[in-house]
């Protein structure tokens, strides 16, 4: 116990000597300082370099990110250089989830953000490396596991986490892992696997959310007229290594919603209680029609062509006759022939109702 307390103590404190710099024997020397003190509101700090070039309005990032991230306890900002920025949280919980949900983007420029220890320092720590969502495509089916799905994770980079939907029974087209890469190095867009029997198969990879990078080297953080390969002799009309298709992940955005009510849940826990539009009708118990007949296709089409007509438009007589036929349930097909030679003799008395037969007969 003594030692811990003294190893705690010694992490606290620290000997401290200030010199001159011209004049070395020129010294002063303070003992056990303490350190790591924190004054005030508590606060959580995070480095965050934006991977560009360009000149940064420092101001109207500070005023992007905040509206992005919607710390519950606010954030604010300093611009440390250029591209650098020193980031404070007021809540552990709003920093965290900033870092677990990125990687983020401003002006399509990747936002590298990193937890600052006591220990760093902003100005020169490195960012260098980025977590990105990977999705693995065309993995035969003899080797999707989870196994394999790590493997090729740590094939990309530094492992973090895998989808914990990898594997859940669904009808899967691809696998994701979140994978911490070097943004310095060139984006790796396949892999080759060997099979039992000597075969290699290629496995794809796509990169969900995925900033500006350079379709000639695949290095993120400039374009394809601004690469250096240019200056060493690549050919700019020659096809690119790299395609925007080629790794860029399909946003979800625009998927088609209109049916998605009748579409299934795949997973037998999630389908056990669904039941598809009107099924839970069909289920209740029917009321007793036996001394009317069922209503069908042809009734409800009179129904409608009888509400296509207005009393304006038409005698009362005419009017009345079509309240009546509406309320007649057992009418069919033939009630709808007559409608229509009513709706004929009407407008070519008045001249006006000539469309309406045309109508009528549509609805047949």
């Amino acid at each position: 116990m003594a030692s811990d307390d003294s190893a705690a103590i010694s992490h606290m404190c620290a000997n401290l000597t200030l010199a001159d710099v011209d004049a070395e024997d020129v010294s002063v020397h303070l003992p056990n300082v303490q350190i790591n003190t924190c004054e005030g509101e508590p606060a959580y700090y995070a480095v965050g370099r934006l991977v560009t070039n360009r000149s940064v309005k420092f101001l109207f990032f500070q005023d992007t990110m905040a509206s992005v991230w919607q710390p519950a306890m606010g954030v604010t900002m300093r611009q440390l250089q250029p591209q650098r920025f020193l980031i404070r949280f007021y809540h552990e919980t709003d920093l965290n989830r900033a870092l677990a949900d990125g990687p983020w983007t401003y002006e399509q420029n990747l936002l590298i953000m990193q937890k600052l220890c006591p220990e760093d320092d902003p100005e020169t720590m490195p960012l260098n490396f980025a977590e990105f969502w990977i999705q693995i495509h065309s993995l035969p089916i003899g080797l999707r596991s989870a196994v394999v799905v790590s493997a090729i994770g740590g094939f990309l980079g530094s492992l973090v986490q895998t989808d914990e939907k990898n594997f859940d029974g669904s009808m899967r087209m691809y696998y994701r892992v979140r994978v911490s890469i070097d943004i310095t190095k060139p984006l790796k867009k396949q892999m080759k696997l060997k099979k039992d029997n000597g075969t290699w198969v290629f496995v794809d990879f796509k990169y969900e959310r995925l900033p500006t990078f350079c379709f000639i080297c695949g290095v993120i953080g400039h374009g394809d007229r601004v690469c250096p390969k240019i200056a060493q002799g690549f050919d700019v009309k020659s096809e690119k290594p790299y395609g925007v298709w080629w790794l860029r992940a399909g946003s979800r955005r625009g998927v088609p919603t209109a049916g998605q009510k009748w579409v299934a849940p795949e997973l037998d826990s999630a389908r056990k209680d669904w039941r598809a539009p009107g099924m839970d009708d069909i289920e209740k118990p029917v009321a007793n029609t036996s001394s009317r007949p069922n209503m069908d296709v042809n009734v409800s089409r009179e129904l409608s062509v009888a509400n296509m007509v207005s009393s304006d438009d038409l005698p009362d007589v005419v009017v009345a006759d079509f309240k009546r036929k509406r309320g007649d349930v057992a009418s069919t097909s033939e009630t709808l022939n007559e409608t229509a030679m009513e709706c004929d003799m009407i407008g070519s008395k008045n001249g006006q109702k000539a469309g309406l037969a045309s109508q009528a007969r549509q609805e047949l």
